[in-house]
C-alpha cells in the first residue's frame, strides 16, 4: 500500500509529552579489566509519547479519524516538539548557503532579521511534506556561517533552500498499529500515543 502524509488534528494542544532521541551505539566490554570500546552507528531518530487533555466526542472524533487515516503504521504525519514551537533565536528567516553532505553536522546558511541569531536548543527543519526532516541546534550562532545541529542529516540539503525556523516539524510514524482511545461515563475522551521520526 502507498505511504500516504495525513494531517494531524491542530487542537486541543497536547497536555504532556515525552520527547527524545534514540541512537544505535554498540558498546564491547571486557569483562576481565572493564575497558569499553564503542561503536556508533548512523541511525538517530526522534521519539515522542503525546497525551491529548480530556475532551468531549466533538473534538475526539476529529482524532479517531486522524487514527484511522493513519491504517496502522503504514502511513506517515509532520509532528514538532509541542514545547518548542516559538524560535528562540531573533533571526526572522534562513537560507542555506552551502550544500550539506549526508551525515554532516553543520551547514551554512545566510540569516536576517535584527541581530541573526539562532539559539541553543532552536529546532531547524530542512525540506517540506514527506521531506521534511527536524534538527536541533546545538551552538549559538550570531551572522552569516556554519550552524551545528543533531542529529547529523539523513539526506542531502542542497545550497539555496530556505530552512524552517518556527514550528519546525519531521515526518513521523506510530509506534503501534493499534491505535486507541478510552472514554468515561460522560462521554469524555482521552487520547495518548507514542511515535518515531522516520528516517
Amino acid at each position: 500500500m502507498a505511504v500516504t502524509l495525513i494531517s494531524m488534528p491542530i487542537a486541543p494542544a497536547f497536555k504532556s509529552s515525552n520527547w527524545g532521541i534514540k541512537r544505535a551505539v554498540a558498546i564491547s566490554e571486557s569483562p576481565f579489566t572493564g575497558s569499553a570500546n564503542a561503536q556508533e552507528y548512523g541511525m538517530a531518530r526522534w521519539y515522542a509519547t503525546l497525551s491529548l487533555p480530556p475532551m468531549k466526542r466533538e473534538q475526539a472524533v476529529e482524532w479517531q479519524a486522524f487514527f484511522l487515516k493513519l491504517h496502522g503504521r503504514n502511513n506517515i504525519f509532520l509532528l514538532g516538539d509541542p514545547d518548542a514551537k516559538v524560535f528562540l533565536g531573533t533571526t526572522t528567516t534562513a537560507t542555506t548557503s552551502s550544500i550539506g553532505l549526508v551525515g554532516a553536522t553543520t551547514i551554512n546558511m545566510t540569516l536576517s532579521g535584527s541581530d541573526k541569531t539562532i539559539e541553543v536548543g532552536d529546532y531547524i527543519q530542512f525540506g517540506t511534506a514527506t521531506a521534511a526532516r527536524l534538527h536541533m541546534v546545538t551552538t549559538q550562532r550570531t551572522g552569516n556561517g556554519a550552524v551545528a545541529f543533531e542529529p547529523a542529516l539523513k539526506s542531502q540539503v542542497s545550497s539555496g533552500v530556505s530552512v524552517g525556523l518556527t514550528g519546525s516539524k519531521g515526518v513521523f510514524r506510530m509506534d503501534s498499529n493499534e491505535l486507541t482511545w478510552s472514554s468515561n461515563e460522560i462521554s469524555t475522551y482521552g487520547v495518548s500515543f507514542s511515535c518515531s521520526e522516520v528516517v
